[in-house]
């Protein structure tokens, strides 16, 4: 181990990039600092799943940036990190030293020590991965892969977060917060953009709290984003890189205008990926302006003469197109629009199935049920108590 000693030491002295090497979970070997690293590298390897791709990479909620590469030579694992994107803030030390068990007065060291890493966004260590990667094992351009990461701490931590804010501020209603979530989940940006702009963008609530803690709410709305849209079908690569792009705008923005904008822009921008994925398999125009029609007029009456006005064509040609195009009829896809629209409702518990298909325009309830059942499988009863479905 005296080379890879001496290696892991002068990588890290040109780059200020601190290495570790694990035999299994066991850390065997890490550069020499004169810092205290507060057992990070041994703690987040620690929380990874046991099996690894040869390359990989993680992330906290946090926003340590961490990765490693399998070196069969060495018959180890080379651990990257941790990192983070810029400086740490206070806020982010006593987020971090909770999660590790510690007190917040260990604050300054925690930020020192990182003040004297190198910074390192997601791009900078992916170039970290392939360099070793190369250098360890003679392997280019490797399949980097995205590993899930949960806190696995091996001691008790405290109950509560050791921080208390001098005001509390509750920066919007939970029932708007749980309905953006719900819109995101559901690709509907329509309904997403009008939400922001009545319930968020203009609430007066963000002038009750200080830029700090405006900055820490929305550096979580935008995890809490990227998260919910890996559930529903987003690649986790892409949802991570978003996430990494909205964090250096949000730790950069000087004023609350700023962190407002980014707040409903990154909100947007992931409501649009997530309604491609929910989107008709069509390169058609007109498919995509039915599609459309349809997510802006769930709550009304929709028939195929209605959408063939409103786009200013023939409904017999529009109606022959789309199921050429889609294999579907507008009747049917309609239907199956208003029930995926009928499950995020049925997230509300206050909203009883009568009331969710009266929202709809159904003509009546056995009608919504028969629907429902044909295009999910279940009564309208029995997906709302199965607790699998809804679940964040």
């Amino acid at each position: 181990m005296m080379e890879l000693s001496y290696f892991l030491d002068q990588y890290y002295q040109a780059t200020r990039v601190p290495l570790s090497f694990f035999c299994g979970k066991e850390l065997v070997e890490k550069s020499a600092l004169s810092l205290q690293d507060f057992n990070l590298p041994l703690i987040l390897m620690n929380s990874l799943p046991d099996k690894l791709p040869p390359v990989w990479y993680s992330f906290t909620p946090e926003y340590l940036y961490f990765g490693g590469i399998t070196v069969p030579e060495e018959n180890g694992i080379l651990f990257l990190g941790p990192l983070l994107p810029f400086e740490c803030l206070p806020r982010q030390a006593e987020l971090i030293l909770h999660r590790l068990g510690r007190k917040t007065s260990d604050a300054p060291a925690l930020r020192t020590y990182f003040s004297k890493n190198m910074p390192c966004d997601l791009p900078t260590l992916f170039s970290h991965l392939k360099l070793l990667n190369y250098t360890l094992n003679k392997k280019t351009e490797p399949d980097i892969v995205g590993m899930p990461f949960s806190w696995n701490i091996p001691y008790p931590v405290l109950e509560e977060l050791p921080i208390e804010l001098k005001i509390q501020v509750e920066p919007v209603d939970p029932w708007s917060e749980n309905t953006l979530i719900s819109y995101l989940r559901y690709g509907r940006l329509d309904a997403m953009e009008k939400l922001l702009n009545e319930h968020f963008i203009h609430t007066e609530s963000w002038d009750e709290i200080s830029l700090d803690y405006m900055r820490i709410y929305i550096l979580s709305a935008n995890i809490m984003a990227s998260r919910t849209s890996v559930q529903v079908g987003m690649d986790y690569s892409l949802a991570n890189a978003l996430a990494s792009y909205y964090l250096d705008k949000i730790l950069h923005a000087k004023t609350k205008s700023e962190l407002t904008y980014l707040f409903y822009d990154f909100f947007k921008e992931y409501t649009k990926r997530v309604e491609r994925i929910h989107q008709l398999p069509s390169r058609s125009v007109a498919v995509r302006q039915i599609h459309q029609y349809i997510q802006s007029h769930l709550y009304e009456k929709i028939t195929p003469a209605l959408i063939a006005e409103s786009l200013h064509m023939n409904c017999s040609y529009l109606c022959t197109h789309f199921r050429r195009e889609t294999g579907k009829t507008i009747s049917l896809y309609t239907q199956e629009c208003k029930v995926k629209e009928a499950e995020r409702l049925m997230e509300y518990k206050e909203l009883s199935i009568v009331t969710i298909a009266e929202m709809l325009g159904f003509s009546s309830q056995s009608y919504f049920g028969s629907v429902f059942k044909r295009v999910t499988g279940k009564t309208p009863k029995d997906y709302r108590e199965d607790p699998l479905n809804g679940a964040l």
